[in-house]
């Protein structure tokens, strides 16, 4: 009897009617390793999950994705759900992803994402607050690790960068379960006795596991009512905690924090040297524009001796005098016609006038005029006044 003889492709299909057909592969829960992970541009992600015997390839289509609460990256320890199938064209096998949590983190995550939105809503983040760090610091603090490659590091960029550094280091737990104690008190203690200028909180770089003791509340409060700045430099450049967020300034590693609060020596001198220079110029040219302020002014004889200023003025005063001389003589002859008019006005209006055409004014003794023969009695003594003189006369 001749064997059947199957095709690839009928074996593939097969194989996948098997895998599709099992409970157990259809609705599984993996935890691995990411490793070779990559995002296609369709919005699906390719990885595979690896323990330290063996290997499974996995995918996740888009619609599944945008699910994720995180970006997934090489190394990340995660717990995916999904269907174990049958891709038929390679005629491999490999993990469809619906859904994918970080391994033993998803609940740190969400406490994580809880408190920064409560922080941030009640303005902890807020850039209003952020304190400015002082230029050149006489003293800087530094909370971290005494035996860690941190402070290390940090001395050796500030010395490189300036010469007279002066570093004060409080020990501090930088994981594990005293993390918010220690840093909460070296940040307390630099406050309470006006220690350093600025304080810088630091560790190296780890896992999200390692540096969740950075994102406790009391770390947050500390760091927000520390009356000196704080440069928060936890982990490397791409890890966030809370301490970043709420610290006046952050720092992508320690190092940089270094770099960020001491300035270096040689730009500062290059600095120096470029403003000495500029200042020099400026006065150099500000001197040559005022010799040359002179130079035309003595041209132009806008200034003059002593003896030249009075004599201009001597000039000035003899042209006024001359005007109100010549006003004032004016005036004189104005007035003068005005007083004569007035005086030939107020002659018309006397009564000498008027006697001489030979009439006379008749008085009593106590020189009241008299207007009526009725304010005269006989006897009365009278003084009739003419042009020439006086006639003394009696009422009869």
């Amino acid at each position: 009897m001749e064997e059947k003889v199957f095709s690839v492709s009928n074996i593939n299909k097969y194989i996948k009617m098997v895998f599709d057909k099992d409970t157990f592969l259809s609705n599984i829960m993996v935890k691995g390793e990411i490793t070779n992970f990559k995002a296609h541009s369709s919005g699906h992600l390719y990885f595979t999950l690896k323990d330290e015997f063996s290997t499974i390839k996995c995918i996740m289509f888009k619609s599944a994705a945008l699910g994720l609460k995180f970006r997934p990256k090489d190394g990340d320890s995660v717990i995916v759900k999904g269907a174990v199938s049958v891709y038929e064209v390679g005629g491999t096998y490999q993990l469809y992803v619906r859904q994918m949590n970080q391994d033993g983190i998803g609940a740190l995550y969400e406490k994580y994402e809880e408190l920064k939105n409560r922080l941030e809503k009640e303005g902890l983040f807020s850039p209003e607050f952020k304190k400015k760090i002082p230029f050149m610091p006489k003293r800087v603090g530094v909370i971290t690790s005494p035996t860690g490659a941190v402070i290390r590091d940090i001395i050796n960029v500030s010395t490189r960068r300036f010469n007279k550094v002066n570093i004060l280091l409080y020990p501090a737990a930088v994981q594990g379960e005293n993390v918010a104690e220690t840093v909460v008190k070296g940040i307390k203690t630099f406050n309470e006795h006006n220690l350093v200028d600025v304080i810088i909180v630091a560790r190296g770089g780890g896992s999200f596991e390692d540096l969740f003791g950075f994102n406790d509340e009391k770390i947050a409060r500390a760091v927000f009512e520390s009356k000196i700045p704080i440069v928060s430099a936890v982990g490397h450049e791409t890890d966030f905690t809370i301490c970043d967020f709420v610290s006046d300034l952050r720092a992508p590693t320690p190092s940089a924090a270094a770099e960020l609060v001491y300035p270096s020596e040689i730009e500062i001198k290059q600095k120096l040297e470029s403003y000495s220079l500029r200042l020099n110029t400026s006065i150099s040219n500000f001197i040559a524009r005022r010799r040359q302020y002179l130079e035309q002014t003595k041209i132009s004889r806008l200034e003059k001796t002593p003896n030249d200023i009075i004599a201009k003025y001597r000039i000035i005063l003899d042209s006024m005098y001359k005007r109100m001389e010549t006003k004032t003589i004016n005036m004189l002859k104005e007035s003068k016609m005005q007083f004569n008019k007035q005086v030939a006005l107020l002659d018309s209006y006397s009564p000498l006038k008027t006697m001489k055409r030979g009439y006379s004014v008749v008085t009593k003794v106590d020189n009241v005029c008299i207007k009526s023969i009725k304010e005269v009695t006989i006897g009365d003594k009278l003084n009739i006044k003419v042009t020439d003189g006086i006639i003394n006369a009696v009422v009869s």
